[in-house]
């Protein structure tokens, strides 16, 4: 951690005042810790539904699990665990599934979010809120499915090579697992990478009713063009939602644990510091989210114009031109 904060220190007072900035623009909207509440219990409600009917699903496959038994040259048994075509597919098919519906749910509050911030950035803050929420689940809802969709494909991928991976490692094949691990690496930094651009990609959704794919050679142009990666390599609004995001995990699992040691003992305080931490981890995902959408829609049409800004916080304007043209 000592490392981390030393890298991150000059960062930090300039995440800082954009978080300054987001929040007062929070504290005019408070509305949106409302569409946040709804995003977390419908996504608990999810995670849920698909939890019972992917057990259902495992119990009616489990037979395509074999166990194979080799004798070694030594007179020794090997049991190994293979698992069929079959189920990779229904593996990755309920993955696709989980990712899908979670990620809809989340870029949904994400829409609504930085179509709220946008209004505010352009002074058009008339009942925006529902305006917002309206476009999110109605013209920007097929964009969001679709970008949703690219995304859980590529988690649903991470999860099929992981899950071989795991399998190459116990049966003691090592060149497969560190194949494995290489494609599961590349996999990863493709989902991390696509995650993060799309996330600028629908603030173009919620501002202009753009298609996802319109959105993305907008937001392209956006970063290339207006010099924005040198504003977005000094900003920390990533790690804030991931910390905050662990800090409201880390008390709800302790709330539970304590919770569920007063009612069942040791074994009910396990279990409730599982779904204490889980349920904590969405919360505070999507209620901190709400930084991650404002900064980010205010920095990406502060790129297209920056006279509103201007007008309404010349220091910040000021800031990020400064910021710029230092590294140019």
């Amino acid at each position: 951690f000592g490392c981390v904060f030393i890298c991150w220190r000059p960062f930090i007072p300039f995440t800082i005042r954009i978080v300054e900035m987001v929040s007062g623009v929070m504290m005019k909207h408070p509305g949106l810790v409302g569409v946040s509440f709804i995003g977390t219990v419908v996504g608990i409600a999810w995670t849920i539904v698909w939890g019972i009917a992917f057990a259902g699903l495992y119990q009616k496959v489990q037979g395509d699990i074999s166990s194979h038994q080799t004798v070694n040259a030594d007179g020794t048994t090997h049991v190994s665990r293979g698992q069929s075509a079959e189920f990779y597919g229904m593996l990755f098919g309920a993955a696709l599934a989980f990712y899908w519906g979670a990620q809809t749910i989340y870029n949904v509050c994400h829409v609504t979010y930085c179509g709220v911030f946008g209004r505010w950035y352009f002074q058009r803050e008339s009942n925006s809120l529902v305006k917002s929420f309206t476009v999110a689940v109605t013209t920007s809802f097929g964009s969001i499915c679709f970008g949703s969709f690219l995304m859980a494909a590529i988690r649903a991928l991470e999860t099929v090579v992981s899950n071989a991976r795991r399998n190459a490692q116990e049966d003691g094949n090592i060149f497969a697992c560190i194949m494995l691990m290489l494609v599961e690496c590349v996999i990863s930094c493709i989902g991390d990478l696509l995650e993060y651009f799309s996330e600028w990609a629908y603030v173009q959704c919620a501002v202009r009713g753009v298609s996802f794919m319109d959105a993305a050679r907008i937001t392209y142009s956006m970063m290339t063009c207006a010099n924005m990666e040198y504003v977005i390599s000094d900003l920390l609004i990533n790690s804030v939602v991931s910390l905050g995001a662990i800090l409201c995990a880390m008390v709800s699992g302790g709330c539970g644990a304590v919770a569920g040691a007063v009612v069942g003992g040791k074994a009910s305080a396990i279990t409730g510091a599982i779904i204490g931490a889980f349920c904590g981890a969405v919360a505070g995902g999507n209620a901190v989210g709400i930084l991650n959408s404002g900064a980010k829609t205010i920095l990406a049409l502060w790129a297209e114009d920056p006279r509103p800004l201007m007008n309404m916080n010349n220091d910040m304007h000021n800031e990020l031109e400064e910021k710029i043209m230092s590294k140019m």
